[in-house]
């Protein structure tokens, strides 16, 4: 290998051991998409529950990008911006917020029915 490929792979390898390559975004493969009432805020929040591959490769994206902004998005439009301050292991991903309850429903019946596209991509800072 030429030293300036051997260059490259280091200092790619150096960028990744210390967390400043950029994650690749995630899509989502949902198993259940439903409404439900969040008793914290009180309010209707989206629950979507991941199936169990998709759930493995979510915990292991929130591993890595503790610390960080992440955005949800659903067909390309971010529906949420959250700071992750921890993992998220169970494989299940409350949406609440700014959201009316027909909006959550309109959103989990496009989620359920399989046609629309769910992402996260941590944000570059």
């Amino acid at each position: 290998m030429r030293a300036s490929c051997r260059l490259v792979v280091c200092l790619a390898m150096l960028l990744l051991a210390c967390g400043l390559a950029a994650a690749e975004p995630l899509a989502l493969a949902v198993a259940a998409a439903t409404v439900v009432r969040d008793p914290a805020p009180g309010q209707d929040a989206l629950d979507l529950k991941l199936t169990p591959d998709s759930a493995k490769a979510f915990a292991a994206f929130t591993a890595a990008n503790v610390g960080r902004t992440i955005d949800l998005s659903v067909d390309g439009a971010v529906v949420m911006s959250p700071r992750l301050l921890e993992p998220i292991l169970g494989g299940e991903i409350m949406v609440g917020g700014r959201f009316s309850r027909n909006e959550l429903r309109r959103l989990a019946e496009r989620i359920s029915s399989g046609s629309a596209m769910v992402m996260v991509d941590a944000r570059a800072e």
